[in-house]
């Protein structure tokens, strides 16, 4: 069975948002990273309900963020990573995909 992959707890995102150990940007999204000490990455999505008012359109861009993770999670570090999404990218689906590519590929590099 494989370990649970998502940051449930509002405990462990505060965690992360205090005092991450890495982080990059672009501008439509922010990741934070954070040790973890498990032994396998996970994630956490965190989108403004003021930036995406539809819920639909919230858990489509979450979708497409942990389906991003999870094609790219054996070849990450052994982090807790937070997503977070700066603006509305109702209808950005190309530009969210070429900036998660981007971004992975860094805490990639950064790690080896």
């Amino acid at each position: 069975m494989s370990p649970k992959r998502s940051i449930s707890s509002k405990e462990g995102f505060k965690d992360i948002f205090d005092s991450p150990d890495q982080k990059f940007s672009t501008n439509n999204i922010l990741i934070l990273s954070k040790n973890n000490g498990l032994g396998f990455s996970r994630i956490g999505v965190a989108i403004r309900k003021k930036d995406n008012r539809l819920a639909v359109d919230r858990n489509n861009i979450k979708r497409k963020i942990k389906g991003s993770f999870r094609a790219k999670v054996l070849e990450l570090p052994c982090k807790d990573f937070v997503v977070y999404v700066k603006k509305n990218l109702k209808g950005k689906e190309r530009e969210l995909r070429k900036d998660l590519e981007h971004i992975w590929v860094r805490f990639k590099e950064n790690n080896d």
